[in-house]
């Protein structure tokens, strides 16, 4: 399977959106043929390969994130869409590209790195 997941299948991991969120967002996301998955709490332990495997994984070393966290794969460059979706359905989404880099990372790792990207931009952002 390639990086990018089954033959380029456009996927959207999702994390923390409320019911109603992560609704709006999987049926505005189905339209565009965008597949959306949430990620439970009993997942984040899993890598981002796996997740986006379909494939149900074992899971021990899991926790629950606080914060809603995103991860783009199969959109080739062509976020543009993903973005917007994600936005209208819900706000202070923190989001990724699954990379080659990123594909053998927990998901729980990835969202805290995420994190604190998003906490020193924030920073500077005051600063100015």
């Amino acid at each position: 399977m390639s990086v990018q997941g089954k033959s380029r299948e456009k996927i959207i991991l999702v994390y923390g959106l409320s019911g109603m969120q992560l609704m709006t967002l999987a049926m505005a996301a189905k339209k565009e043929g965008i597949r959306c998955k949430a990620v439970s709490d009993s997942e984040t332990g899993l890598t981002i390969s796996q997740l986006l495997s379909g494939e149900e994984h074992a899971c021990p070393d899991s926790v629950p994130l606080s914060g809603k966290y995103a991860l783009l794969s199969g959109f080739d460059g062509q976020l543009d869409r993903a973005m917007a979706l994600i936005n209208q359905s819900a706000s202070g989404v923190i989001k990724a590209v699954h990379t080659k880099n990123n594909t053998g990372w927990r998901f729980a790792d990835l969202c805290f790195s995420i994190q604190q990207e998003q906490d020193v931009i924030n920073r500077l952002k005051q600063k100015k």
